[in-house]
């Protein structure tokens, strides 16, 4: 691969990234799958879906919009409509990874620290219901990007490549859209897991705190 030095260490960082997330994601999946990891099923279900989301961000954020252009430059994943396909699979797969870590971090920390609750919500239907729920909402939230690409061309009368439409950073509509995205990942997610975090690690503080008192 020839290009500035940047684009070759990205090239490199991108393929060792594929070797090792989808063999690591897959065997989570198979373990945790099992259930023989003396976990809960919620827990298991919540473990496996980031699992599988980590793997849709590998597959559509790296392999299927980024390294098919070195592998595959003139394949039908270039074709316009299979790109903009996977470019907002792609946008749909981090949000998901991204979310359902929180509602995992979110699901612990009402383990730890709401006793009364955790029998209520800490359950298998709740996390299935969390899950499809993040996931629904992630893929809807994401079908705009469809439409921010246009064709580089035409090939053999078929659009072909995918680049960002020049209104998508001017018009209003797009604008708003674009800083909405950002306020929603990843802003919001890290100040979501940093609060979840802070609360549950000093409710753990507190109660031990309790303990060498009694």
């Amino acid at each position: 691969m020839q290009g500035p030095v940047i684009l070759q260490i990205l090239f490199v960082f991108e393929n060792c990234l594929v070797i090792i997330c989808i063999p690591a994601n897959l065997v989570t999946i198979v373990i945790l799958s099992c259930g023989k990891c003396d976990l809960s099923k919620g827990i298991s279900l919540y473990l496996v879906s980031m699992a599988a989301a980590d793997l849709l961000v590998v597959i559509f954020g790296i392999i299927l919009t980024s390294l098919y252009y070195s592998y595959f430059p003139f394949s039908f994943l270039s074709y316009t409509a299979v790109c903009s396909v996977n470019g907002t699979l792609g946008y749909a797969a981090i949000d998901c990874s991204v979310w359902l870590t929180i509602a995992f971090t979110f699901d612990r920390f009402v383990a730890i620290c709401y006793y009364n609750l955790k029998a209520r919500y800490c359950t298998e239907k709740t996390a299935a219901m969390v899950i499809t729920t993040v996931c629904v909402v992630s893929v809807l939230r994401n079908v705009p990007f469809y439409f921010k690409y246009q064709p580089y061309g035409t090939m053999d009368g078929i659009p072909w490549g995918c680049a960002t439409k020049p209104d998508f950073f001017t018009l209003p509509g797009w604008v708003a859209f674009f800083w909405v995205h950002h306020l929603l990942n990843p802003l919001t997610p890290y100040i979501l897991i940093l609060l979840f975090n802070a609360l549950t690690v000093r409710h753990i503080m507190l109660a031990n705190r309790a303990r060498r008192g009694l």
